[in-house]
């Protein structure tokens, strides 16, 4: 009970009263929107719904804030989900071309929503460590909980429910980037739960050709030590953002932040 109460005034501390709106929801069943920087973003409604309204929201603008202003090249939002980054990359950097990937057709939809009229891309495939098709797991509980590792979806969901799995395309950066053409990558940021470290292992030529590469380092995964030591090889200055009880999101720069 304290737990619920708690999380009601947190909605209303944050949404005023709009947050009668979003109590309704779970009786409607349906998508949900929360004002944001003049407009609605759009969630699926599920079991995590309330967790991301409360948390995620500021923790996102903060990855977006941390950006520098004087962008060069394009910014690349891998794992995009509902797009809540690209939209307010989008708005801060509204001459800056982004490319949202993202494979999961539960949250596509909304995706499309949250950033129809900007001049975000959207690619609907997964970034991963090779080019075809891979195994993609969710929790049956939330469609906000997504990889192609098992485990990594497992500890999301309640003991006995049985995880979902998909094939879904896949491309590596190393491919998008010569598949696109471009030149040089502003901003990289890959939200990927647990794949992250896959995905640059071989990425070299990538991240020579990117200034800004944005992380959530989660120090329990097994490849977090080699995450990092991959990321200062290519950029000297780094940001800790929005800690975490076993981590934090950092933003990695090769200019001084």
């Amino acid at each position: 009970m304290f737990g619920k109460i708690s999380r009601l005034a947190s909605l209303f501390k944050i949404y005023g009263f709009h947050a009668f709106h979003l109590l309704f929801n779970p009786v409607l069943g349906r998508p949900i929107w929360v004002p944001l920087n003049g407009r609605r973003v759009w969630l699926n409604f599920d079991s995590a719904t309330y967790y991301h309204l409360i948390h995620s929201t500021d923790k996102v603008k903060a990855l977006v804030d941390a950006i520098p202003s004087n962008l060069q090249g394009v910014i690349l939002d891998g794992g995009a989900n509902h797009g809540l980054f690209s939209m307010l990359a989008a708005q801060k950097f509204p001459n800056v071309k982004i490319f949202a990937l993202e494979p999961y057709h539960k949250v596509l939809p909304i995706l499309k929503k949250n950033v129809a009229g900007t001049q975000v891309e959207i690619v609907e495939k997964a970034i991963a460590a090779k080019d075809g098709e891979v195994v993609f797991y969710t929790a049956p509980s939330s469609d906000q909980v997504g990889s192609v590792i098992k485990d990594n979806v497992a500890e999301f969901t309640a003991k006995g429910a049985a995880i979902v799995e998909s094939r879904v395309p896949a491309i590596s950066l190393k491919s998008f980037v010569k598949e696109q053409g471009i030149e040089r990558i502003a901003v990289l940021k890959l939200d990927v739960q647990g794949l992250e470290f896959a995905i640059l292992e071989h990425a070299d030529q990538v991240l020579d050709i990117t200034d800004c590469l944005l992380l959530e380092v989660v120090l329990i995964e097994k490849t977090s030590l080699e995450l990092l030591e991959k990321a200062r090889q290519f950029f000297p200055y780094h940001k800790i953002l929005n800690p975490l009880p076993y981590g934090a999101d950092i933003i990695f720069s090769k200019n001084k932040l």
